[in-house]
């Protein structure tokens, strides 16, 4: 299973730190932090992290079903505020209590592997879950891992890799001449930032607004920017992978990424139809990737996310951290352990008016997890439900029918699916 994969010792202590605060410097009101989603993930001896004050009434919830840990430890902190990992540096009191009464060898498993995080574990006395923040960026930022495939005689999008100045008055001219060339071959261009997430700096232009997209990276303050042609693709397959502490390699499972527009990650789906040959390429081409950041010391989650098109299986992003659907994998493992196995399932992002989560209990009525059906709904993300009516949840369903009825009565409950980030 795949928190074996993070630890199978007894005498180690997993501390959930779900927050991607640290893989964005600039934070805003787009980006939100998440910590809860481990809530559901953890094991009943886990120790979760949260940066805002735990919502109870979702915690036992949860609990009443036998799923997640009583060890919770909330800094009750601002959701646009520090990270989690800053948070521990700056008061990691409650956490080293928590340690102390487990009696139990730390292992720091934050979402985003960077400097921050590596200081935290260090103050913490825990093994960290991850890597250096140089082979974390190294993996994570687009160009360079597009790069990294080319050197492995991967196959990759054709495109051209574009530095932003906006000091230089002929900055703009020269991206527009990259993207009006494209264009001439094909019907749209994408621009997507090499550093930026969760639909931030990701653009799609047939050539009529390239301004406006050029004001936009600007003020995303990306340097770079990865300029492409939008291909054709018939599906978006995300390979999950997970590299242990001791180097080990384990493949996970591939999902089948939902996007909006083509681009914006929605959610995930297990009910992917691929052929044999589609499966064994993309197992084989991310093999060969995941062998190559083990031998550069990379410990940690990796989802490759993989467009397929008319002309071609290609790797477009490495996700050298956990992914949103990463959570959604182990939040279905612990229900299967519970439940038995879960045939058919899918994750989606939502959005309905500001509630607590009773009442999004009272919404969701019969069609909520309760622990013995596998038709049903799962909610999770719920952090930030009763500010902004954002959360996310997961259909578990016998087969493609009883999900595709699940998806009607959330519809006719007027939730509607949307592409929040994170």
């Amino acid at each position: 299973m795949f928190r074996e994969y993070i630890s199978d010792s007894h005498n180690e202590l997993v501390i959930y730190a779900a927050d991607n605060f640290s893989q964005f410097p600039r934070r805003d009101s787009s980006i939100v932090s998440r910590t809860d989603r481990a809530l559901a993930v953890a094991c009943s001896n886990d120790l979760v992290l949260l940066r805002s004050r735990l919502d109870q009434d979702y915690h036992n919830w949860i609990r009443s079903f036998g799923l997640g840990s009583d060890l919770v430890v909330d800094y009750g902190a601002d959701l646009q505020g520090l990270s989690l990992s800053e948070l521990i540096i700056i008061n990691p009191e409650p956490v080293l209590e928590m340690i102390q009464k487990t009696n139990r060898r730390p292992v720091y498993v934050p979402w985003f592997s960077g400097n921050i995080e590596k200081e935290a574990a260090k103050i913490l006395g825990a093994d960290l879950f991850g890597a250096s923040e140089s082979e974390t960026l190294k993996y994570n930022d687009k160009a360079s891992f597009k790069n990294i495939c080319i050197q492995l005689d991967i196959p990759v999008v054709n495109g051209v890799l574009f530095n932003i100045q906006a000091q230089n008055s002929k900055n703009y001219s020269s991206m527009t001449n990259i993207v009006k060339k494209l264009l001439h071959n094909h019907r749209t261009v994408i621009i997507r930032g090499t550093l930026g997430e969760l639909g931030t700096s990701l653009y799609k232009t047939t050539g009529n607004d390239i301004a406006e997209i050029y004001q936009s990276i600007l003020s995303s303050c990306e340097k770079t920017v990865l300029i492409e042609p939008f291909l054709n693709v018939f599906s978006s397959p995300n390979d999950q992978w997970i590299i242990s502490r001791d180097g080990s390699i384990h493949h996970i499972g591939i999902n089948e990424q939902i996007c909006n527009d083509g681009m914006v990650h929605a959610g995930n789906s297990n009910n992917i139809q691929l052929s044999e040959h589609s499966l064994a390429y993309i197992i084989k081409t991310s093999r060969k990737i995941l062998s190559k950041m083990a031998s550069t010391g990379y410990i940690g989650i990796v989802g490759i996310d993989y467009i397929i098109t008319d002309t071609g299986i290609f790797p477009i992003e490495n996700n050298a951290r956990f992914n949103g659907s990463s959570y959604v994998n182990l939040i279905v493992d612990n229900i299967q352990k519970a439940t038995g196995s879960i045939p058919v399932w899918k994750s989606m992002k939502v959005k309905i008016p500001p509630c607590s989560f009773t009442e999004l209990m009272e919404i969701l009525k019969d069609n909520l997890y309760n622990g013995v059906k596998i038709d049903s709904i799962f909610p999770y993300n719920c952090e930030d439900l009763n500010k902004t009516g954002n959360f996310s949840l997961i259909y578990l369903a016998e087969n493609a029918m009883a999900l595709s009825i699940l998806e009607q009565s959330i519809k006719e409950l007027c939730v509607a699916p949307t592409s929040i980030s994170g």
